[in-house]
């Protein structure tokens, strides 16, 4: 129906953004701390360039950068179970399994908004389960073929505003989980190693995290380990 004054319409919550719009008020109140650290990505971004064409004809699915970070993440947080956790009434679960929620977006154009559908048991996949499961998944938003199965059950959310060229924010947390993490984009800029000048891919990563669950000092060993595991670039070979 129409609102009061020529150029404003309203319209009510339906659906996936209804149950989207609950899940946000939940978890706005829940308090939090966001974290930020800085990653040299050279060795990941030129592996990908190398492999992404041979990728996409052997295995046939695209090779993107975020099935890199949800594998790193998800071998990260068996080290750090505080942050694959959930706090409801007062009892805190703690999962030995990694469960990733995976931001994508809803219809053909995004117009639909965000949603988190879930990649089940994601530490024990490879790279390539992982590629494969997250473009179903997005293909399935895409097409709004999502059910409320597909979005249950996450115990950690990756969210990657990079893809559409953001390169800072600070997500919000998916409550109950305990933590999320946001990688931003990547973008080349000098950078000084051992007292030289060297043009390196760099992004940004924010952790946004339970603060009753999780502490700044966890936190912050928690990014160290996730930016060792992307610098080296040896966490799945």
């Amino acid at each position: 129906p129409a609102a009061d004054g020529p150029d404003q319409t309203t319209a009510p919550l339906v659906g996936m953004r209804k149950m989207i719009a609950e899940a946000m008020t939940r978890s706005s109140q829940v308090p939090v701390v966001s974290t930020l650290s800085e990653i040299d990505v050279t060795q990941m971004v030129a592996f990908r360039t190398r492999n992404k064409d041979a990728f996409q004809e052997q295995y046939g699915v695209k090779l993107t950068y975020t099935p890199f970070f949800i594998k790193a993440v998800a071998e990260t947080l068996l080290d750090f179970p505080s942050l694959n956790s959930s706090l409801v009434d007062n009892q805190v679960t703690t999962y030995k399994g990694v469960h990733m929620g995976c931001a994508v977006s809803l219809g053909k154009d995004g117009s639909g908004g965000l949603i988190v559908p879930v990649i089940r048991d994601t530490d024990r996949k490879s790279l390539i389960e992982i590629a494969k499961d997250l473009e179903d998944i997005a293909a399935k938003a895409r097409s709004n073929e999502l059910g409320v199965a597909d979005v249950q059950g996450g115990t950690f959310t990756i969210t990657n505003p990079g893809s559409y060229g953001a390169i800072l924010g600070t997500p919000m947390i998916n409550a109950p989980q305990s933590g999320i993490i946001g990688v931003y984009g990547i973008v080349q800029r000098p950078v000084i190693i051992d007292g030289m000048i060297a043009i390196r891919s760099m992004m940004n990563v924010v952790l946004t995290y339970d603060h009753r669950l999780v502490d700044g000092l966890m936190a912050g060993r928690f990014l160290q380990a996730f930016k060792q595991k992307l610098e080296s670039f040896d966490f799945f070979k």
